[in-house]
């Protein structure tokens, strides 16, 4: 099973993620992927992972286009790439409108920024760039695109290795494996597509508390335009048309939501839930570690491994 595993969405200590990253390669992992919310840099903790792993892939999930130039992130991965043996995987994004306002970036046409900054980036490794010439020889390594909307999902197709969507439902996932794969028709690439599916996990034998911490933890991102709109392909135009008419997404969010599209719960149910999504077509699920109660970032991660073993 390729099953992918990420570092806390809101970071966590250097020596936490040495661990981390350590538990990830010892149970086999495909790969251990960061976030990137600052002041947490998705790049700097692949690179820092890199060091103390020799099997398990390493990557982003994922890095903010509009924060670094196309040409630094290219270098910066290729460094990260030739250091760890080829293990890189590049997952890039918009991130957030909210949170780009606030930074004072205006992210223009997200669709175009991003297939400018992917066909940049891979210009960049494979010698082809008009701009400026890298003189440096490294694999191409995979690039995927973080998309939550079938538009996204055909765009991923055309230029990328695969779409990263997050808190996606499989009836929502496979319309986007449809329109990747439209998008795949179009395109020059030849190899082979990865979906993903990103699954929010908080894995707790006690159901109640699970099913609260995970109302709780979704609670953030149902305030935010882009999951609110995925929640509302996935299903739940009703729950999220509360929430934008005032609702307090944790008075709003319920158990069947979160159960359809997060691993919430007992070790036993989280593996249903599991293959649940890769039988919809997920060929990579990215498990993403929240705690429930007093759970420390290790044994959040333990309990990942438990359900993928």
């Amino acid at each position: 099973m390729k099953v992918s595993i990420t570092t806390p969405v809101w970071g966590c200590s250097t020596d936490n993620l040495i661990g981390l990253a350590k538990m990830a390669e010892d149970a086999g992992v495909f790969s251990i992927l960061s976030p990137e919310v600052p002041p947490y840099s998705g790049l700097a903790n692949a690179n820092l992972m890199a060091n103390y792993t020799s099997n398990t892939k390493v990557g982003t999930w994922i890095s903010n286009i509009y924060l670094r130039h196309s040409v630094l992130c290219a270098g910066e991965a290729m460094t990260i790439h030739e250091f760890s043996g080829n293990r890189l995987l590049l997952g890039l994004g918009v991130s957030h409108k909210p949170v780009n306002t606030r930074l004072g970036i205006d992210m223009g046409d997200p669709i175009e920024s991003m297939r400018d900054y992917v066909t940049s980036i891979r210009s960049y490794v494979d010698g082809s760039s008009e701009q400026i010439n890298l003189k440096r020889k490294v694999d191409q390594f995979p690039i995927f695109i973080a998309g939550l909307t079938e538009k996204t999902a055909e765009l991923a197709g055309e230029v990328a290795d695969g779409l990263m969507p997050y808190l996606a439902s499989t009836n929502h996932l496979q319309k986007l494996i449809n329109s990747a794969k439209a998008g795949r028709e179009k395109s020059s690439l030849n190899a082979d597509f990865c979906m993903t599916a990103g699954l929010p996990s908080f894995i707790s034998e006690d159901e109640d508390k699970a099913i609260e911490a995970a109302i709780k933890g979704l609670s953030g991102y149902a305030r935010l335009p882009f999951y609110q709109r995925v929640l509302s392909l996935s299903g739940y135009e009703d729950i999220i048309k509360k929430i934008q008419d005032g609702e307090n997404p944790a008075e709003a969010l319920t158990a069947d939501l979160v159960k359809d599209v997060a691993l919430v719960g007992s070790v036993s149910s989280c593996k249903d839930t599991l293959s649940r999504f890769i039988d919809a077509g997920a060929d990579m699920p990215i498990i993403t570690p929240n705690a429930v109660g007093k759970q420390s970032p290790l044994e959040v991660m333990q309990n990942i491994i438990d359900v993928i073993s």
